[in-house]
Parts: C-alpha cells; sequence; structure tokens
C-alpha cells in the first residue's frame, strides 16, 4: 500500500477513502485458540459506515480513533468523516444521475446511501491538525488541478515540436519563467481583490488574462517604472471585472484554507 510506504518514511498524507475500502477497530474482547494465538476473524470489528453515518448532523465532523484500514493489511489512521450538508448532497447525487445516464456507470445502492458522507483518512497527529481542518485541507487539491489546466490549456507546455535538446531547454525554462510570473502576479492581485473588496478571482480567468498582457508588461518594463505601474494598474481592473468566478459559493476560501496550512507549519517547526 502506498499509504503504509508513505507512513514508514514519516511523509504525512491527507486522502479520500473509497466506498470500497473496509474500516476496523480493534477487538477488545477477541477469541483464542487452546495454545493461546488468536484468531485472526475475531481480532477486528468491522465498522458500519451507515449506522454511523445516520447519527450524523449535516455539516458534522466525526474522527474514529484508532481505526484500521484495508481487508488483509490493516493500516492505522485516523479515519474522518465529513457528514455533507443538504445543498453538498443535491449536487453529488445530480452528478451521479449524469453519470449513469451519460457515461454509462452504475452506483451500487450502498454507494448511493454513503452520498452523504465523505471519508478521509490521514497520518497526520491530531494535536497538528484537529479533525474539522482536514476536509479544508484535502480541498485543495483542486488547485494542483488547476495548476495543471493552466499549463497544458494556456502555455501549452505539453506541446512541442520535434527539436534539439538545447532549443527544447531554452523553450522549457521560458514557458516556467512565464508560468512563475504569471502566478506570482496572480496570487498577488487575487489576495488584494479578497481581502480588500471581498471578491473572490478565478485562477484560470486570471491566468489567461494576465499571460495575455506579457507583451505590454515586457515593452512597459524597457520604458520606466512608471510605465510599468499603469499597466500593472490596468490589467487589474480588467482581472476585478472580468475575472471573477462565475459560481459563488459560501464556502472557505483558498486563503482561510491556506491559513490553516500556514498554521500547521508553524506547529510543525515548534515541534521539531
Amino acid at each position: 500500500m502506498d499509504l503504509d510506504q508513505m507512513d514508514q518514511r514519516g511523509v504525512f498524507y491527507v486522502s479520500r477513502l473509497k466506498l470500497n475500502n473496509k474500516i476496523y477497530k480493534k477487538n477488545p474482547a477477541p477469541e483464542y485458540f487452546k495454545d493461546g494465538s488468536i484468531k485472526k476473524q475475531t481480532e477486528y470489528i468491522l465498522l458500519d459506515l451507515e449506522e454511523i453515518m445516520n447519527d450524523m448532523q449535516p455539516g458534522e465532523t466525526l474522527e474514529i480513533p484508532n481505526a484500521y484500514i484495508g481487508r488483509d493489511k490493516k493500516l492505522p489512521a485516523r479515519v474522518i468523516l465529513y457528514r455533507l450538508t443538504e445543498e453538498q448532497v443535491k449536487k453529488r447525487r445530480k452528478d451521479q444521475a449524469y453519470k449513469e445516464k451519460k457515461k454509462g456507470m452504475t452506483y451500487s445502492e450502498r454507494s448511493k446511501r454513503l452520498t452523504e458522507i465523505n471519508t478521509y483518512i490521514t497520518n497526520i497527529p491530531w494535536e497538528l491538525v484537529p479533525k474539522e481542518q482536514v476536509h479544508d485541507l484535502y480541498s485543495l487539491r483542486w488547485q494542483v488541478e488547476i495548476l495543471f489546466k493552466t499549463w497544458k490549456s494556456i502555455f501549452k507546455i505539453d506541446h512541442c515540436k520535434d527539436i534539439k535538446n538545447e532549443r527544447m531547454g531554452c523553450y522549457l525554462y521560458g514557458q516556467l519563467i512565464a508560468i512563475f510570473l504569471c502566478s506570482s502576479t496572480m496570487f498577488r492581485m487575487r489576495e488584494l481583490l479578497l481581502r480588500k473588496k471581498r471578491k473572490e478571482l478565478s485562477e484560470y480567468k486570471a491566468f489567461y488574462m494576465i499571460q495575455s498582457y506579457f507583451l505590454l508588461i515586457h515593452q512597459s518594463i524597457q520604458e520606466n517604472t512608471q510605465e510599468l505601474s499603469k499597466i500593472l494598474i490596468r490589467l487589474f481592473y480588467l482581472i476585478e471585472k472580468n475575472g471573477r468566478k462565475s459560481h459563488r459559493y459560501e464556502k472557505k476560501t483558498v486563503f482561510d484554507i491556506l491559513g490553516v496550512v500556514y498554521d500547521y507549519t508553524k506547529k510543525t517547526v515548534k515541534a521539531a
């Protein structure tokens, strides 16, 4: 198991558990053979996720202490259950219905019943990351997906002509520098819009607009600092007007969650 190897190497992980995985707890009263060895089938108790889910309230987070994952080799891990809100459940069931109709997928009745919860496993100590923050930390994975999407869709980094290695190196480094400049500018403007005007920026839209301004920014740098400031201010107002997210959800922003990550990092440094 990859997670087991990560744990042995001292690497922290947060992962969402698939519904076909089993969750166990150690049996406090297992059965033994006459020679004193434990009966393997009585060592662990299988947990009923549906029963646990039915006792939870929408939006509630519950941690199962001293849990074990896996049918054969048992992986000790923190197991955190998050019960979705009514709005989140409706959206997930709508997505399931779409996949069943359009993509020919078939969900089992158990999977449909368990759509109301997310199950996460992690080896991060609870004193560093409380159970209430695990769901938010896991949601940051979409930032990685957005990053790859912009690299491929806007900067075309996955497409290259058949050229010499030297030219390939120049092309790759050039694209990475452009991505770095674009990311730095986007992150700063995104933070300013959220902090000063309470507007949430779409990463993808902002990337596209900033990349389209690269030529103007390059020309203004060759002139003077004042001209560069004018271009950046014009770009900021353009992003404010056209770069907001299409849908606004009542949830934590990336900066809120990154604050959680920052607090966790400080705790880790102090613990070390």
